[in-house]
């Protein structure tokens, strides 16, 4: 045989020789990813549903807390006095003996700390 013809007989293969792949290097393909995106889904939309609810719920207990204060304000000018012996407590602090906080907040001298823990300048 002459060399030309053991060349041309010769298959070429690739460079560098292709090897077995392991089971770690093997991507999950098509179906992998679907039932990813589907177990994704089933865990993500319940959540989202439930803080919706929960945002909900906020909104609303805010929006009923504006209206008491709104009305609260209201009967307060109502009234023409506004608390109790003409005096206003700093930091939206409730009068002394306040149904609607429990609290009964009797502020000390000015510049004192009344019975509800805050200091008065």
């Amino acid at each position: 045989m002459t060399p030309l013809l053991v060349l041309m007989a010769e298959t070429p293969s690739p460079t560098p020789a292709p090897t077995e792949l392991e089971l770690w290097e093997v991507s999950p393909g098509i179906e992998g990813f679907v039932w990813g995106f589907l177990l994704l889904a089933v865990l993500v939309i319940p959540l989202f549903l439930s803080m919706t609810k929960h945002m909900r719920r906020v909104d609303h207990n805010e929006r009923l807390r504006v209206q008491a204060e709104e009305a609260a304000a209201q009967a307060a000018a109502s009234d023409g006095a506004g608390h109790p012996g003409g005096v206003t407590l700093e930091h939206g602090a409730p009068p002394a003996g306040d149904p609607v906080r429990g609290i009964a907040s009797t502020p000390d001298a000015v510049g004192g700390v009344d019975d509800g823990g805050r200091v008065r300048s």
